[in-house]
């Protein structure tokens, strides 16, 4: 060894860097047997993860100095040349393509860690070493005084990914498995190097999955068999377990608060509720009980105990009895699970007051804005943090410019201060403005986007990058996001912020879930002329330009109506949108139930433009041309004033073309419409008429049966008048809604949202 040692110091410098990767977990609280295994010795039901570490193992011999600075003091090597050794499939060009290190540039180690981390990433590689050698090319005459190196990178591939089996499991088929992992976006490719922190995460889907069927105790063994031509064909050998469900939920310590009513918080572990084991219900897994332990801490919370603490959940086994009655009627017992949940509610605190600083008025005063009117029944009251963060939104909101993006005026934020009196259990709170450098946004990043762009995301919401962190920026944004219907609920959860103190920057990450590009709903109802019933269908982004493609029919004894259009928004770089819209709408009124044909029949068709632009964001001035013709029939039976005169050899034929202007508010959960259009004139047309419309619509939560469900209310008036000759009887007349169902004239979402706080504290859009 010692030669050898001699050897390399009479020779190049050596440089060997050794990637291993470490695999750590921890126990659950509850000691509870692994329930995964693996050759690579993972346990415990944490997520685990991955830490790759950079051992630098040996050390830099050379004969003239112990080690290599990071910056030279002397003119740097020069890297000739970068070698790979030990690859089989995959291509050197492919390896060569993620390193920054490029032949010809002085030598930086540096790079060389920045190079190690990227290929562990990749997750190709077993193991990493690079060495330092000659180089064996001729270098330039010009740098024959500088020193040259070679790199050498020594790989070990991972075998690739050959054969998936999923066996031993008699409550998930392999389509369901597969299913699950492609939901969760954890299908490992076949194909591919076979990583094994991917096989392990599928390990744990798997058993998460028997969990929430009430297997707590399914386990999942990773079997690997590597064949000869370097190929890994892996079996998932499943073991249900038994079944165990959840027989009873008790809460220990001081709750203060019935069982009862603590058990009414909880939504995902509720043994209670009707059809349970149908519903999932008494299954119990860790992630559906932290969700209804933070619905339970945060009644506390909002209901006078500020100081609650909610623990651990501990889980035992239990043997419940039972009385059966066939064959004959005996006793017996059936296995299940206890859960005991530990709670503390502390004292039980009331408002003494609520007040807002001196400076935090003047601040909303410059902003021309009146201050937060505080009801009298908080004061007082029991203590609530959801009143309190309702409240500081409130005067956030009161402080902010009213155009942030050309208002000089800074940003601010608000800050509450809590003072608890433990001897009389008051608290007293304060809003202040906050003296605190506001944080910018450095980065938004969107999560979980596959068929949507990150620019149609990006521009719906109004929090922007280089702008103050603004929470009502990012609730505007995400109710326009949950407007568009393409989104799942988006829920506290989703939302990552990472700040910086000391360079009091932040970075938001928003995590979405997709629903899927195609919609469709059905139309009908009882209206004007008759009972309809149609059916409605949208598709967006079909041609991979924010478009939307929507389609209408709705027809009855009395009416048909036919809707075909096109609508895109940021139409010419701008916030406007535009909409085509094709019309085809036959109209053969019965004004009495004893007549046995209609009075006439009116055949209408034509193309509309609606142009809309958002003057702020609940406010838009939109703009519709409509080009249409008319075909009107009276039939034989109808009859006439004048004498000798049949209106049923009349068929009059009128073009019209309108121009109208539309204002309306949409603030999600209420609507104001008024609308104005004329045609003639210098319009063009056979028509004179002047038509006006108003509607008004509110959607709001279900206060008497299920808070999930909500309420809609809607009401419209329309008037039309002739000022110039006669006006026709067709245009008395109105066939219906001049919105599709749940779209409307250049829109892209739904007709209404409403959102809701979820116990758990956040705002969820649906």
């Amino acid at each position: 060894m010692a030669s050898e040692n001699a050897e390399r110091s009479r020779g190049l410098p050596f440089l060997e860097f050794s990637l291993q990767l470490i695999f750590r977990s921890r126990q659950p609280c509850s000691s509870q047997p692994s329930s995964v295994h693996s050759s690579s010795s993972v346990q415990g039901e944490m997520l685990v993860r991955c830490l790759i570490a950079a051992i630098y193992s040996g050390s830099l011999l050379t004969a003239a100095t112990p080690a290599m600075p990071q910056a030279c003091a002397v003119p740097c090597p020069i890297l000739d040349e970068v070698r790979f050794t030990g690859l089989r499939r995959i291509a050197p060009a492919a390896v060569a393509a993620q390193l920054r290190s490029r032949e010809g540039e002085p030598f930086d180690t540096a790079r060389i860690d920045k190079d190690l981390r990227a290929l562990a990433r990749l997750g190709w590689f077993e193991s990493i070493q690079v060495e330092e050698a000659s180089p064996t090319l001729p270098y330039p005459r010009a740098f024959k005084n500088q020193k040259h190196i070679a790199l050498i990178f020594h790989l070990e591939e991972r075998p690739f990914l050959s054969k998936l089996e999923y066996s031993g499991s008699r409550l998930l088929s392999r389509q369901q498995i597969e299913k699950m992992l492609e939901e969760r976006k954890l299908a490992p490719g076949l194909g591919k190097p076979a990583d094994p922190i991917a096989l392990q995460r599928v390990a744990f889907a798997i058993r998460s999955g028997l969990n929430k069927l009430g297997h707590p105790e399914a386990s999942v063994r990773i079997a690997r068999e590597e064949a000869r031509n370097y190929t890994l064909a892996v079996r998932f050998e499943i073991n249900d377990g038994p079944l165990l469900r959840v027989r009873r939920v008790s809460f220990d310590g001081h709750p203060q608060l019935s069982a009862k009513l603590l058990r009414g918080q909880m939504r995902n572990i509720a043994p209670w509720k009707p059809l349970a084991s149908w519903r999932g219900k008494n299954a119990f897994t860790r992630e559906a009980f932290e969700e209804d332990r933070q619905r339970i801490l945060t009644y506390y919370q909002n209901h006078g105990f500020p100081e609650a603490r909610i623990g651990s959940a501990r889980v035992a086994p239990s043997a419940e009895p039972l009385r059966r009655w066939l064959p004959w009627p005996h006793e017996s017992t059936i296995a299940g699970l206890s859960v005991s949940i530990p709670v503390e509610a502390g004292p039980f605190y009331r408002f003494e007051s609520i007040a807002a600083t001196d400076a935090l008025l003047q601040v909303a005063k410059e902003r021309g804005r009146l201050p937060v009117n505080l009801p009298e029944r908080d004061e007082g009251g029991a203590f609530s943090q959801q009143e309190i963060d309702k409240l500081r939104r409130l005067w956030t909101t009161r402080i902010q410019p009213r155009n942030s993006e050309i208002d000089p005026i800074p940003s601010h934020s608000v800050d509450v201060m809590r003072t608890f009196n433990p001897e009389n259990r008051t608290a007293r709170v304060a809003f202040d403005l906050s003296d605190s450098t506001p944080y910018i946004v450095q980065r938004i990043e969107f999560l979980g986007l596959h068929k949507f762009s990150d620019r149609y995301v990006r521009r719906r919401i109004l929090l922007r990058e280089g702008r103050p962190v603004d929470e009502r920026a990012l609730e505007a944004g995400l109710l326009r996001l949950a407007r568009t219907g393409y989104f799942k609920p988006i829920r506290k959860e989703d939302i990552r912020v990472q700040l910086d103190e000391a360079t009091r920057t932040a970075d938001v990450a928003i995590r979405l879930e997709e629903i899927g590009q195609q919609r469709a709903s059905l139309l009908g109802g009882t209206g004007q002329f008759g009972s309809t019933l149609g059916v409605a269908y949208a598709v967006f982004d079909l041609l991979n330009r924010e478009e939307l493609f929507s389609a209408q029919l709705d027809g009855g004894p009395e009416s048909l109506q036919i809707l075909l259009s096109f609508a895109k928004e940021g139409i010419f770089g701008t916030r406007a949108s535009l909409a085509f819209s094709l019309f085809d709408n036959v109209i053969r009124p019965r004004f009495a139930s004893s007549a046995h044909a209609p009075f006439f029949s009116s055949h209408s068709e034509g193309i509309s433009v609606p142009w809309t632009f958002p003057l702020t964001n609940t406010d838009s001035l939109g703009v519709n041309y409509i080009l249409s013709h008319t075909t009107t029939e009276y039939p034989l039976a109808s009859s006439s004033t004048a004498p000798g005169v049949t209106l049923g050899d009349v068929r009059s034929k009128v073009s019209n073309r309108s121009l109208g202007v539309a204002w309306a508010r949409d603030t999600g959960s209420e609507r104001v419409r008024f609308a104005n259009s004329a045609s003639g004139g210098w319009l063009g047309g056979g028509e004179n008429i002047l038509h006006s419309s108003a509607e008004y619509a509110r959607i709001f939560r279900d206060p008497f049966f299920s808070p999930a469900d909500m309420w809609a209310f809607r009401a419209a008036f329309s008037g039309a008048g002739s000022y110039q000759g006669g006006m026709p009887i067709y245009a008395r007349l109105f066939s219906g809604d001049e919105l599709v169902r749940g779209l409307g004239p250049g829109e892209l979402g739904p007709y209404a949202v409403a959102a809701r706080i979820a116990p758990s504290g956040a705002t969820i859009y649906s």
